[in-house]
């Protein structure tokens, strides 16, 4: 499904905070470059995309891919693809890190190719409850306590965790909680809840999430500012229209005045806007 601006920028704001954040949380220590060309690269390869890519201040890149599935032979050769082709057009080695959601508790996560092992390495978050953390999320609200940012950032792997909820569900249920918190944190938490949301949902239950998401603070923001720009939009284009529409009006005089030889007449119509009107009316142009 094809996003908008404000959907874009809404995701955009989720790739930061998974990599200032998230990561950090996961165990993956790295110092980032913040770079806006570098932050991240979406690279197509038969329709499929990277998930997410950074590059580290160390000068290589670390790409990290979401699995709900274990992974096979053909995941790890797509992969593969993904590092080769970033390589060879960054001229910088790049190590994948697979993400795999709750209940897979091992995958294979490498694939002999003659002379070398290609490799990644595995991040497994079947440790992780989202029903042990929805709890707790309810219990800080009802004793109106606020959510910190460790709590902010579980319920942005909530998607990921092992519980009885559907993906779809544990994604709403995530986004509700983070919604109590009045801070940027909690606005990046939503951020990247929705980009998991674009990634593993479709049709109606995407169409769900993103109804949620315009009921917050966050979504009132892009949707304010999408009205804005919006409005400036409709002007400018009413502007644009409205002088095209002079422009053709005057050509049609000045080849009428050419017509008939009325230079003169020409000339005082490009000079005075009453006189213009005039032999605008007396040609009935409209």
């Amino acid at each position: 499904m094809t996003n908008t601006k404000h959907e874009d920028a809404i995701m955009k704001m989720g790739f930061g905070y998974f990599r200032d954040s998230i990561l950090k949380r996961l165990g993956v220590e790295y110092e980032f470059v913040v770079e806006e060309p570098t932050e991240l690269i979406e690279l197509q390869i038969y329709s499929m995309y990277m998930d997410f890519t950074f590059l580290t201040v160390e000068g290589f890149y670390a790409h990290f891919e979401f699995q709900t599935t274990e992974t096979d032979w053909r995941d790890l050769q797509r992969f593969e693809a993904y590092e080769a082709v970033t390589a060879h057009k960054k001229g910088k080695k790049v190590l994948t890190y697979v993400i795999y959601s709750g209940g897979i508790t091992s995958a294979k996560t490498e694939q002999n190719c003659g002379f070398y092992t290609y490799r990644v390495k595995p991040i497994y978050l079947t440790d992780y409850d989202a029903d042990k953390l929805f709890r707790k999320m309810q219990t800080k609200l009802e004793r109106e306590e606020s959510l910190d940012d460790e709590d902010l950032a579980g319920l942005a792997l909530a998607p990921l965790m092992s519980g009885k909820r559907s993906r779809k569900e544990k994604i709403k249920e995530a986004i509700l909680y983070a919604k109590q918190g009045d801070t940027e944190t909690a606005e990046k938490t939503i951020a990247i809840l929705y980009t998991l949301a674009d990634k593993f949902l479709k049709g109606m239950e995407l169409q769900e999430i993103k109804e949620v998401v315009a009921m917050t603070r966050l979504g009132q923001m892009i949707y304010d500012d999408g009205v804005e720009k919006g409005i400036e939009k409709g002007i400018e284009k009413g502007r644009q229209e409205g002088l095209e529409q002079g422009m053709d009006r005057m050509s049609v005089l000045t080849a009428r005045l050419l017509k008939e030889k009325r230079l003169d007449d020409l000339q005082r119509a490009t000079e005075d806007k009453a006189y213009c009107e005039q032999l605008l009316k007396e040609y009935g142009i409209e």
